[in-house]
């Protein structure tokens, strides 16, 4: 018989049965949840609705299924930007304690950036959240996907994702060295570019090949991140020494370490694993990279774009980590942010924003001339903290830039690496970093 993916391993270790793409599972045990405080507060109060009858009339006080596999990170309008927030993290805080379930502060990170900085999701594991963004945690080789209100609802009462098919695996099979000024964030917006919208509809993305392997953690979380652009239903990676060395390190700031049961749940794709397609990419080929209004897919080489652009956003949870501040701040390093171009950075999360300010970063990004905030995922997604207006350009680290997303659907947003972004601000257009990288970056 033909080897498994590491999806159908994860799904088959769930289940303590043989399971393979296409296969209906009816209920599919989920290892970790998480909800922010946009999709949290109203399942919460779905599930006390819906859930609190059942539990009276057996006599027991309403509960979760399990408070140490579940955790609220509120991170998309924090601090909070209206009453109806402060009043739904409230709910969250309160429910929490009331169910002894991990409460995150406002400003700890971004939920995706914690999950994994927290080491709340492992290798192996299937992890859900209220957000489609949750396939970052596919670098980790977990099997992690976004859900809907109701889902979270029953996932809290039961964990268990119901009608649940197992999904095919593209192998997107990456080869050949990044050139100077390439980063992880320009591979992915080339794929982007080449499988296009609708290109990996319903299928997982998994990761191969040699340049994968070589990239470190963050990049990988940037790649997972964006992977959900082309209709993909998460990506995924398969584990290794980097990642295992990650995932250590992590569980020590928590004071904990990983044991046997938490290493043998990692799983490897089989040599001979069925794919539904593998696309190859040569890595050395590819250029800074930008998307262009109004899809991610619309990727182009930077040299072919000279666009004007008045705000940057240095953020969210597809580059905010400390290799992307790092090689902005590289190049913003005693240089000045365009007099017509605004500068904002968010660290991704609170151990991000403190490392950046312990070595220097933040003071490089203000003395350029940039806003800093505290952690959170501003305006990524047009709610709060340099919304945009009619007519604007805003180049973003973000992972989307359909119309309306950062604010008016009359506005204009560009995609591209921190990089990208940092040599942006300084000339007020898209720009290409490689004229700003120091001698012997690469």
């Amino acid at each position: 018989m033909p080897g498994a993916t590491i999806t159908e391993k994860i799904v088959s270790r769930a289940m303590g049965r043989k399971a393979l793409a296409g296969d209906l599972i009816e209920a599919l045990p989920v290892d970790k949840l998480y909800f922010n405080e946009v999709i949290g507060p109203p399942a919460i109060l779905n599930f006390e609705k819906d859930f609190e009858d059942v539990y009276t009339e057996s006599g027991k006080k309403l509960q979760v299924f399990n408070p140490s596999r579940i955790a609220f990170m509120p991170d998309h309008t924090v601090p909070s930007c209206s009453i109806k927030v402060s009043q739904g993290i409230r709910l969250m805080a309160d429910f929490a304690k009331d169910q002894g379930i991990a409460m995150y502060k406002e400003g700890d990170g971004i939920e995706h950036t914690i999950a994994s900085e927290e080491a709340f999701v492992l290798p192996g594991e299937i992890a859900v959240a209220t957000d489609s963004h949750t396939c970052t945690q596919g670098a980790l080789g977990s099997l992690a996907f976004g859900i809907g209100t109701t889902e979270g609802e029953n996932l809290l009462a039961t964990g268990e994702l119901y009608s649940f098919t197992v999904p095919e695996t593209i192998n997107i099979k990456v080869n050949g060295k990044f050139q100077r000024g390439v980063y992880a964030k320009d591979l992915v917006l080339h794929i982007l570019g080449v499988m296009g919208e609708g290109g990996a509809s319903k299928r997982v993305a998994e990761y191969t090949g040699p340049t994968i392997d070589s990239l470190d953690m963050e990049g990988r979380f940037t790649i997972c991140n964006l992977s959900v652009e082309m209709s993909a239903r998460t990506a995924i990676m398969n584990p290794d020494s980097k990642t295992f060395t990650y995932v250590n390190e992590a569980l020590a700031r928590r004071k904990m370490a990983m044991t046997e049961e938490m290493r043998g749940m990692a799983a490897r794709s089989d040599p001979d694993a069925t794919f539904s397609k593998t696309v190859e990419v040569d890595a050395s080929s590819i250029e800074p990279t930008v998307s262009l209004p109004h899809s991610p897919a619309n990727a182009k080489p930077v040299s072919q774009v000279t666009d004007p652009i008045n705000s940057v956003f240095l953020g969210s949870c597809a580059n905010a980590r400390e290799s992307d501040l790092t090689i902005a701040a590289k190049i913003l390093k005693g240089r000045k942010v365009s007099p017509n171009t605004n500068l904002l950075v968010i660290p991704a999360s609170r151990r991000v924003y403190n490392w950046a300010m312990d070595n220097g970063l933040l003071k490089i990004f203000a003395d350029a001339g940039a806003n800093i905030e505290s952690s959170n995922c501003g305006p990524c997604f047009g709610k709060h903290m340099g919304i945009l207006a009619p007519g604007d350009r805003c180049l973003s680290t973000s992972n989307r830039n359909y119309k309306g997303r950062m604010g008016s659907p009359e506005a204009f947003i560009y995609l591209g690496s921190p990089a990208v972004a940092a040599a942006t601000a300084i000339e007020g257009r898209i720009a290409d970093p490689r004229k700003y990288l120091p001698a012997g970056e690469s």
